[in-house]
């Protein structure tokens, strides 16, 4: 399988990827997908609040008037228009692979050696430390063998986007074997 040509340019280059530029490079359905796990994981409604406010913006609307949506119309459009807020945008990607990858993330993690539940660790029981580059290739390839590419190499650029110098060895996967054929 070849990477979509805006993942491949992010895997071949993982420094210059930003929230912004990996949050374009996913697909429409990833999108959706993103914005409704994470505005359903939205406790406090802190994610609604800023999506509504986000999608009003770009609209130019007031968002007492996004506000009266229903929920579908506010997730299509929050995929579709651009939304510059890198906190959010961070939010959604996080929540995509918590949504609907937990099944790789966990085989990712259990690879490592780190505790998680089911793909996600407790940061407040478990201190993640820095992890070495053969590590991370190793529990790269178990998943890239099993789960499409491109699911690997957005949770990937993920995690060098949530702490690079954690999981700054995913940089030398990307590179070298995101382009590989399975």
């Amino acid at each position: 399988m070849t990477l979509r040509p805006a993942l491949a340019a992010l895997a071949a280059d993982p420094a210059a990827t930003s929230v912004r530029r990996l949050w374009k490079a996913l697909t429409p359905e990833e999108r959706v997908a993103g914005i409704t796990a994470c505005l359903t994981d939205d406790e406090d409604g802190w994610v609604k609040n800023r999506t509504r406010s986000a999608v009003a913006a770009a609209l130019k609307f007031r968002p007492q008037t996004v506000a009266t949506w229903p929920r579908t119309k506010i997730v299509a459009e929050a995929a579709r228009l651009p939304i510059d807020d890198a906190q959010l945008l961070s939010g959604y990607i996080v929540d995509l692979h918590l949504g609907l990858r937990r099944p790789m993330m966990a085989e990712f993690l259990d690879s490592l050696g780190i505790a998680n539940e089911n793909g996600r660790i407790d940061s407040e029981a478990t201190v993640v430390p820095q992890q070495d580059a053969d590590g991370i290739r190793t529990a790269a390839d178990v998943i890239a063998a099993r789960y499409p590419r491109e699911d690997v190499v957005i949770y990937l650029l993920t995690l060098l986007l949530q702490d690079n110098s954690i999981w700054g060895g995913a940089a030398d996967w990307l590179v070298k074997r995101a382009h590989d054929q399975p």
